[in-house]
This record gives C-alpha cells, structure tokens and sequence, in this order.
C-alpha cells in the first residue's frame, strides 16, 4: 500500500495531522509506504517560505483586530465559489504542479490535510487525472464553504458527528463524511496516572495544577496570564511550555512569583505534562483541542485567533466542554468556578468524554487500508 499525505506550512495543525496520520500507518502496516508531501516546498521552497511568512504575520496582526477580521472571516465563509474566483484560479494552479508529483509517487490513496490541498487535488480527480480513493481532513471544529468545492474526494474525514448540520446546510452528503475525529498522535491516547506525573516533574502531589501553552505560532500574553493566576487566593501551582519561543521562556524565567511556576521549553512529552496538570490554559487550536480532549484535560481557551478558532470555541462551549475567557469572564473567574465549585470539573469532564476522539487516527488508517484493499480486489 502507498499512502501519500499532501499539506501546506498555513500554521502547524496540518503538518502535525500529517505526522499523527503517517505514523500510525507505518505503525499498522510496516510494509505499507508512505510519504509527506508539503505543496508549497514542492512547487518551490521560495512560495513555501513566502505563504508560511505571510500567513503568520497576517494572523498575528487579524488577532489584534479580533472583531473585524471574524467579520471579514464569516463573509468570506458566505461566498459561493465558481471557476473565475481567485480561490478557483490558484487551485487550477496548484493542481498542474501537483499532478506530476502524484504521478510519480503513483499513490493507492491521498489523504489532504488541509482544504487548499483538497481542493487541488479534487480538480485533478474531477478530471480524471486521479482514480485512486481521496480523503479530505478538517481539523478545526466547523465545516468551511471551501469543503462544498472538494466535490470528488470519496471521503471527508470531520472532528464530530454533531457537526451534521453544517455538512447539510453546504449541501455535503453526509454519507461521505467519517466523523472520527481530528489524528492526533498515538502518546494523547495513554493516561498517565497524575500522582506520578507530578512526581516525575518534582510538582506538589495536592496543589490544583495549571498548565498554560502559548501555541505554536505563539501568540497569546503569557506572562499577563501569570499574572492573573496570581491573583487567586488560593495557592495553586503553575506549568508552562514555551515551545521555541526563547524570549518567551527566558522572560517567564524571570518572573518572581507566589505560587511555584515550573517552565519548560520544548519539549517531546506535552502528554505527560498534561496529565500532571488539573486544567489547560490555551487558545482553543484544533490540534491542541483534540489532544486535551483524549487527555480528558478541562480547557480555558483563551485569545482564540479570528475565523476557524472562533468556531471552535462555539463548538466546545455549545457542547459544555471548555471554558472561554473573556474580558469580562477572566481568568481567575474560571479557575475559582473549577476547584472551588463543587461538581462543576466532574461536569465539565463528563462532557469531555462524550466528544473526544482519541482514536482517530487509527479509526482512519484502517478506514484507508479497507478502502485500498477493496479498490485493489475490483480492479
């Protein structure tokens, strides 16, 4: 079997997709190949650097203009698409570089990490360049308008169930829609035991255990974050991963504060600091969403970046799996709600579980074994 998974650098939620999914092919099937194709490095390292560069600054600058650039976000969300729109102009572009690549590689299956790539492809597959099966991956809490236009994949692979109707309002057969969840990788399914996490990282075994992440584009104010936690009056302990953000470690370093804080920098076991930690503090990514969600980790989602993050927000909140930080609902709101309401954390874990997906992965690997499998034996 030869799997070939296609994703672009447009923040590090596809890429890391891309990982859990070729890992746990490789995994099931060690006879299986498979190959990571990033879209934009094989048409040229220049377009690569550019989209990558360009994405995280216009992120970085929407976030500091939240409410416009939602707004902006919905109605592009609205438009209907056609072959002249410039969205359709640079999949046609995309798909005639792509096609040698797919030629080459000659794949029993593509997976798509991200919607541009689907799109791509499913023009490829529209003209019969492509007759091996397709899957489409959406790793963010909604159903975008692009996903309307990917009209030939045989699969979309969605993070829920619940997200039904908005398959049906973009008029998506929900037949072709497998909603095993967003792949995360295979260490977010385990649960450690917390009393030996936190011995493994010299934490107090009683104190309530704040996690705070910055994300991998590393936005957010964490230090401003701290400094809220302070506030609390009653003692808690707090943990940090800044990733490789070196300012942002050094500068949490030097924070002097009355609680005991632990930082890390990066790090390759975020699972097991999860399990030591009592609460996420995050913006709500579709990554770091899933695996806290496997993790049965409550989540405060904090400065959620305008447009799909926003959606993920509606989504946990509509379903009473996190908590959303507002100016108005702050910080230290949530934290008292969780350890000094009695009920209110084994609530909110309760709902937890009914949405997470910690199996995804492996439910669509074998998903795409199966279907490769029976397109063989009818060839």
């Amino acid at each position: 079997m030869k799997l070939l998974i296609i994703t672009a650098p447009l923040g590090n939620g596809h890429n890391a997709v891309a990982g859990a999914i070729s890992d746990c092919f490789t995994a099931l099937y060690p006879d299986a190949s498979c190959e990571i194709l990033d879209m934009y490095e094989y048409i040229s390292p220049h377009l690569k650097k550019a989209t990558a560069s360009g994405y995280f600054l216009s992120m970085k600058t929407l976030s500091h203009f939240h409410d416009m650039a939602s707004t902006v976000y919905t109605r592009q969300d609205e438009k209907d698409f056609n072959e002249y729109t410039p969205s359709r102009l640079a999949d046609a572009f995309l798909a005639s570089r792509l096609r040698r690549a797919i030629d080459e590689y000659t794949p029993d299956c593509i997976v798509c990490t991200m919607v541009y790539a689907a799109q791509a492809v499913d023009l490829l597959k529209g003209h019969g360049a492509i007759a091996c099966p397709c899957y489409g991956i959406i790793t963010d809490f909604t159903v975008q308008n692009y996903w309307e236009d990917v009209e030939y994949f045989e699969y979309i692979v969605a993070p829920s169930e619940y997200l039904q109707p908005q398959f049906t309002r973009r008029g998506i057969d929900f037949s072709r829609v497998l909603p095993f969840g967003i792949p995360i990788r295979k260490q977010f399914q385990i649960k450690h035991d917390k009393l030996e996490m936190r011995k493994k990282f010299n934490l107090d075994e009683t104190l309530p255990t704040i996690l705070i992440m910055s994300g991998g584009m590393g936005f957010g104010d964490v230090p401003e974050y701290i400094a809220s936690i302070e506030q609390l009056p009653f003692p808690v302990q707090i943990l940090v991963i800044c990733g490789k953000n070196e300012k942002l470690f050094e500068k949490v370093c030097a924070m002097q504060t009355r609680n005991p804080i632990k930082v890390f920098a990066y790090v390759n076991n975020v699972d097991e600091i999860m399990d030591a930690a009592d609460c996420l503090l995050s913006k709500p990514g579709g990554i770091t969403t899933s695996e806290s969600l496997a993790k049965g980790l409550p989540m405060l989602m904090i400065h959620p970046l305008p447009g799909v993050e926003d959606r993920n927000v509606e989504f946990l909140q509509a379903n009473g799996a996190a908590i959303y930080i507002t100016k108005t609902w702050q910080i230290s709101d949530a934290i008292h709600l969780l350890f000094q309401c009695p009920g209110r954390m084994d609530r909110l874990k309760a709902s937890i579980e009914t949405i997470a997906k910690p199996h995804a992965a492996q439910d669509l690997c074998q998903h795409i074994a199966h279907t490769i499998t029976n397109t063989e034996e009818h060839i």
